[in-house]
């Protein structure tokens, strides 16, 4: 497994992986189990949203995972898991000391911690603590220029999600139909913005390692579910309010599902 002999490894990214795979499932197929546990979270149309959006990004990092299960350990898959448990960590830890202590629940920043030190681990025993940053011999490591075009799309559509967070941290909300602003919905548009974050530094790192099929695979079965639950909340006719919807997401998730496709059929014949 991860073509490694290592059980410690073997044993840390199963944890990661029982994490990963429980917050998909339970935030994605049933919401209603986390807000039921959490004092500060409402039963609302908005945190169930922000709940199935977390749980397809943990999907896509299961499917990361298990695609290194089957091909082995690769670097650039831990530029994106270490930043973005760290981030998620902080994000946890933020959340549960800005409500009432009678409404804290620490049992996800617990299990945060634990998924941080496992992932820290498996990447210590497998490549040390040293980051290479060794060029490839092509940008993004292909010469295929439309894969590089792709990629170079997503790092800015990324890093523009990031930029724009802070510009204006409420407009995901102010401009999805449905969603309401609240204090709870701004820390979830917070940690929608840490997702992108780490994407951001994974993809940097990329563009001058090599693309990561693992973190293609993390995208495709992300953008997969993504454009799912699109063309769901469109055939009930929800993408909009009052003639108004959020194109700028529309088109984020539109791109990111065909440039993932585009991405993993050309790339993965190589590997």
């Amino acid at each position: 497994m991860f073509k490694t002999d290592d059980r410690l490894i073997q044993i840390c990214l199963g944890i990661c992986y029982f994490i990963a795979a429980m917050y998909a499932m339970i935030n994605f197929f049933n919401p209603d189990y986390l807000i039921n546990r959490y004092g500060s979270l409402e039963a609302t149309d908005t945190n169930r949203w922000f709940l199935g959006w977390y749980g397809m990004m943990n999907f896509g990092f299961v499917a990361g995972l298990i695609y290194m299960g089957y091909k082995g350990l690769d670097r650039a898959f831990f530029t994106y898991a270490v930043p973005l448990a760290i981030l998620f960590l902080i994000w946890g830890i933020g959340g549960q000391m800005s409500v009432p202590e009678n409404e804290q629940n620490w049992t996800a920043v617990g299990f945060f911690v634990i998924q941080l030190v496992a992932i820290v681990i498996a990447r210590a025993r497998a490549f040390g603590m040293n980051v290479d940053f060794t060029k490839a011999e092509n940008m993004w490591g292909t010469s295929d220029k439309l894969c590089q075009t792709i990629l170079w799309l997503g790092l800015i559509m990324q890093a523009f999600f990031v930029v724009g967070y802070f510009i204006n941290p409420d407009q995901l909300i102010t401009d999805t139909p449905g969603l309401e602003l609240n204090d709870v919905s701004q820390r979830f548009a917070l940690g929608v913005m840490f997702f992108s974050l780490a994407w951001t530094i994974a993809l940097l790192y990329q563009l001058r390692t090599g693309y990561s099929m693992s973190l293609i695979v993390t995208g495709l079965i992300t953008s997969i579910m993504f454009f799912a639950v699109f063309l769901n909340f469109a055939a009930m006719g929800t993408t909009t309010l009052n003639g108004e919807g959020n194109a700028l997401l529309a088109t984020a998730i539109i791109g990111n599902f065909v440039g993932s496709l585009i991405l993993f059929f050309r790339l993965q014949g190589n590997h």
